[in-house]
């Protein structure tokens, strides 16, 4: 099914009526140019509690320089009141997310989709068709117009949300956005989480065909910290042969010594 004829956005989002102005992040749903802007989603499913940071780049600017760097410094009060009801061993999940609506133009299909941290760094199941990127991102969406973290697109300003609290987005949308996705995209806290593009292929010629696309950076979060890094994955250094073969050697000596002291 050819979908090139009009701009695929997702469905719109119903801002909830507080009394004040207020608009929201820029979403999937506004299908601009520039896409939408990532967003840091927290859980303690323990103290059932969440907090979500609006981190101010759009996937146009992330994809300007997918393996550039990121850092983001995490001090607000509302990560303050997050970190205060956590007690070490909670069971806290995160994850970082966003998507790009606009799809005008076949050179639309390289950016349009849904882009999200992965707990697997390959996951074998994803979504196979246009449809399955769309709920996703509609997911994403109806998320963002709960949590309303922001006043103007030029502000990156968070939410510290209880359960039973609008915006508390253990509830619907959990660890795999209410189960439109077919990975787990929220991790734990101290894991390393890729970052991957589920995207339409464009080269197969029906332009719904699902396919997904894998970063090299991973995402990285330090509650304790409080700082959220995208860098490249790091590996244990392998120790040069020959430190190994001083060990070995040391060990041995000290063996022989403390068999001499004992038959002493």
């Amino acid at each position: 099914m050819k979908i090139l004829a009009k701009s695929v956005a997702v469905a719109a989002i119903a801002m909830s009526v507080t009394g004040v102005a207020e608009a929201r992040i820029q979403t999937i749903g506004d299908a601009t140019a520039d896409g939408s802007e990532l967003l840091l989603n927290v859980v303690n499913y323990t103290a059932q509690n969440s907090y979500t940071l609006d981190l101010g780049v759009t996937i146009a600017q992330f994809l300007a320089n997918p393996s550039q760097s990121l850092s983001f410094s995490l001090s607000d009060a509302n990560f303050q009141s997050f970190t205060s009801a956590y007690t070490a061993g909670d069971n806290v999940t995160w994850g970082v997310s966003g998507g790009h609506g606009l799809l005008n133009e076949e050179s639309d299909l390289p950016i349009y989709g849904f882009y999200t941290t992965s707990v697997d760094s390959n996951p074998l199941n994803f979504a196979q068709n246009g449809l399955q990127i769309s709920t996703s991102m509609s997911e994403w969406n109806d998320m963002v117009g709960f949590v309303q973290t922001q006043d103007s697109n030029a502000n990156n300003l968070s939410t510290f949300k209880t359960v039973g609290e609008q915006g508390y987005t253990a509830v619907p949308y959990g660890n795999n956005f209410n189960g439109t996705l077919q990975f787990v995209a929220q991790g734990q806290l101290g894991a390393a989480l890729a970052f991957v593009h589920e995207k339409i292929n464009a080269e197969d010629g029906t332009f719904d065909t699902g396919e997904l696309e894998i970063f090299a950076n991973v995402w990285k979060l330090d509650l304790a910290g409080g700082s959220l890094t995208y860098s490249a994955a790091t590996s244990a250094v392998p120790l040069p042969g020959a430190v190994w073969m001083f060990g070995a050697a040391l060990m041995g000596m000290l063996g022989v010594n403390r068999r001499k002291a004992i038959s002493a």
